[in-house]
């Protein structure tokens, strides 16, 4: 099994560009496909750079919630300020997080990598702990020719 944690984590908030979800939750290919022309998109028409400049850090977050019962997805950061333009402000409560590390040379193969970790196997498998729903993020970094992250992911004890 993946390595993982159950970290206590403060209450963080992200803001991003964003993209609803057309393919059905359980066709993984089609999903993979619109984040990634999504990801093309955003790089090609500068909002991507646009949203990078107001960034607290260099790191990226990849994240995933269900608002009024549509999949979303968000290319997102860590404000520097309020005055960063997005789509939209996403808040992550403060408390326990199952924490995924891992490393890839591509962002969508670490993003894969990671989900496929957290949703095909820690959590089904997991009797400490369990997801309730609430936004679930990948935070990635460039480092050299790779990529590194992590997946935050808010539970609840059972």
């Amino acid at each position: 099994m993946t390595t993982y944690q159950i970290e206590t984590k403060e209450q963080f908030t992200v803001v991003g560009l964003e993209l609803t979800i057309k393919s059905q939750f359980n066709d993984f290919a089609g999903i993979s496909r619109e984040k990634a022309d999504f990801w093309q998109r955003i790089e090609a028409d500068g909002a991507l750079a646009e949203l990078k400049s107001g960034a607290k850090d260099d790191c990226l977050y990849a994240v995933n919630e269900a608002v009024n019962n549509k999949m979303m997805y968000y290319a997102a950061v860590l404000p520097k300020n309020d005055t960063l333009r997005a789509d939209r402000r996403i808040d992550f409560p403060s408390g326990p997080y199952l924490v995924v590390t891992g490393s890839a040379t591509s962002q969508d193969e670490l993003a894969g990598q990671l989900t496929g970790a957290v949703f095909g196997e820690i959590l089904p498998q997991l009797t400490s702990h369990r997801y309730v729903g609430g936004p679930n993020a990948i935070q990635i970094q460039a480092v050299g020719d790779q990529f590194k992250g992590v997946a935050l992911v808010p539970v609840v004890a059972n």
